[in-house]
């Protein structure tokens, strides 16, 4: 069941990425953590600062955001 779970946050994350998201915030806690993703261009309706927040629980899809918010702060230097 936690790799079923692990796929199924990786998908939500990779989704939000490949919408133009990046990940903006991040709140740990006992329950996991809580990745504020925001979108980098308008969207369609013009809205300029959407936010997208999603609760990860699985070990490893916290360890596959993490990856990526690495190599985002990397590409933004």
């Amino acid at each position: 069941m936690s790799y079923q779970e692990f796929l199924a946050e990786r998908d939500k994350i990779d989704y939000l990425i490949e919408q133009g998201y990046y990940i903006k915030n991040v709140k740990e806690n006992l329950s996991g953590a809580f990745v504020e993703f925001e979108l980098k261009i308008p969207d369609s309706s013009g809205k300029k600062n959407t936010t997208q927040t999603l609760h990860i629980k699985n070990a490893d899809a916290r360890k596959y955001f993490s990856s990526l918010l690495i190599r985002q702060m990397k590409q933004a230097q």
